[in-house]
């Protein structure tokens, strides 16, 4: 009974800390079933926007997993440069949250006035903090003990069960989409894919904090390249 368009605001809502990346992977599905073309700036915006969601994503589960293991201190942390972003999220969709962002074909603004400078400031605020955090939790002897060796999934067990992000990484399959089946300009961007070994806490933690910095690489890229 709705529209094509109607459907973006329930896709907000699939997983409110990386909304920006259903927005534009519901859009994509419409547009490859009537054989659109995005124009290619709205192609790169689509990225910056899934990018910054994707980082305010890992910053929330790295955070709130070391608040649950009773590390307040780097919840504090992530979530304080979780709110840089939203901000930021705020200027460009009108919303830090619930942001509706793309249309089907493209996107429903441009840029806001001074995004770049802003993204910029981001972009140093996160890599700080990931390194204060880096330091508070990678070599911690109770985080490690409480990490290490538990929730451990198979390589086997991952792809039996089709498992996928950094839960999937973590057990050393190198799969990312987004260099597997190149969408939108991801195939001019060049990033890693992080992986683990083990399959277990720690290394999903390890695989999260490494995609928060490739994110970071993509943002800087695409805001060169941008048309």
């Amino acid at each position: 009974s709705e529209t094509w368009n109607n459907v973006i605001p329930w896709t907000d809502r699939l997983n409110y800390v990386s909304p920006l990346i259903n927005n534009a992977g519901y859009c994509l599905a419409v547009e490859k079933l009537a054989h659109l073309q995005v124009p290619e700036r709205g192609q790169y915006l689509r990225v910056i926007a899934s990018e910054i969601s994707r980082v305010t994503d890992h910053l929330t589960c790295v955070g709130a997993s070391a608040m649950e293991l009773g590390s307040f201190t780097a919840f504090l942390y992530m979530i304080e440069a979780r709110e840089v972003l939203y901000r930021l999220i705020d200027k460009l969709t009108g919303a830090r949250v619930t942001t509706s962002y793309t249309r089907v074909g493209g996107v429903k603004g441009d840029l806001p006035e001074g995004f770049a400078e802003d993204l910029k400031g981001a972009i140093a605020k996160v890599r700080s903090v990931l390194k204060d955090v880096e330091g508070l939790l990678t070599k911690n002897r109770i985080f490690i003990d409480r990490m290490a060796k538990t929730g451990v999934l198979s390589k086997e067990d991952a792809l039996a069960y089709g498992v996928t992000g950094p839960m999937l990484r973590s057990t050393g399959v190198p799969y990312d989409v987004r260099r597997a089946q190149p969408y939108l300009v991801y195939d001019r961007l060049d990033f890693e894919v992080p992986v683990g070994a083990s399959g277990d806490n720690y290394d999903r933690y390890l695989v999260r904090m490494a995609e928060i910095e490739q994110s970071l690489r993509i943002l800087e890229q695409a805001m060169k390249q941008l048309p």
